[in-house]
């Protein structure tokens, strides 16, 4: 592995666990004070300090690389630049529910991540994952499912609360899919339903409307396990995103429906 590399894995893990314990810690005994960013877009004050702490280590050990945080921590770097999700599943934490995670990316390359590690703190699940080292999950390696029939497959479909002026669009192509499926499922986080792909417990995953910072860690580890992720009608930018990701096995069933 690139030494460069596998330091940089070791601060991601690091940065990750403890911010996933403090906010853990606030989630069962602190006040969650939040805000509003946008409609249906809320920010809290633990989502600012793990942006904070991640950061800190971040620059601690790698002082030149840039940052791109959700939450506004942004810098310019020499050695590329880190994508942080503070907490993915911003309202999921606010209302006590599981599916929450931090999320942090590296990469040299705009839009071409190296380096992925998302952490789910309160099912104490860490994924993580360099470019051509494979995916595990709390050390184990892990791989897509094999399923190829889309009416055995489960599918995640999430409506675009943050832009709802798309939703008649969305129903439709819910809608086709849901016909032709086993299921459907929304997590709220979608570094965790990317994870969830690569080990193999989903087989796609289709959502408009997303920041890079949503997925970009997850993105990682889903194509080392062996899945893929892709935009659909434009290429990514930091702000705005819309994604197909799926075991691989699935795809050329999936795009169509959603249109590349």
């Amino acid at each position: 592995m690139d030494e460069g590399l596998n330091e940089r894995l070791e601060v991601a893990i690091k940065a990750a666990k403890e911010a996933g314990l403090m906010v853990m810690d606030a989630d069962k005994n602190s006040k969650k004070d939040f805000i509003e960013k946008n409609k249906n877009d809320f920010v809290t004050n633990f989502d600012l300090k793990s942006e904070r702490l991640i950061i800190d280590k971040i620059k601690e050990n790698f002082p030149e690389d840039g940052i791109f945080g959700e939450e506004g921590g942004n810098q310019k770097g020499k050695n590329g630049r880190w994508i942080i999700d503070p907490i993915d599943g911003t309202v999921n934490f606010l209302r006590g529910i599981p599916n929450y995670t931090i999320s942090i990316a590296f990469e040299r390359e705009k839009f071409k991540p190296l380096i992925g590690v998302v952490y789910n703190p309160r099912q104490d699940e860490l994924f993580y994952a360099v470019k051509d080292l494979g995916s595990f999950c709390n050390g184990e390696k892990i791989s897509v499912s094999n399923i190829s029939n889309p009416n055995k497959a489960i599918v995640v479909v999430v409506p675009p609360h943050r832009r709802k002026e798309k939703a008649d669009l969305y129903f439709r192509k819910m809608r086709e899919i849901f016909d032709q499926v086993s299921d459907l499922r929304s997590f709220g986080s979608a570094a965790l339903e990317c994870c969830y792909i690569a080990a193999g417990r989903l087989d796609c995953y289709f959502e408009l409307a997303l920041g890079y910072y949503d997925f970009a860690a997850g993105m990682v580890i889903l194509r080392e396990s062996g899945g893929e992720l892709r935009s659909i009608g434009g290429d990514f930018t930091d702000s705005y995103c819309d994604v197909v990701a799926t075991n691989t096995h699935l795809t050329n069933w999936l795009l169509p429906l959603v249109g590349e």
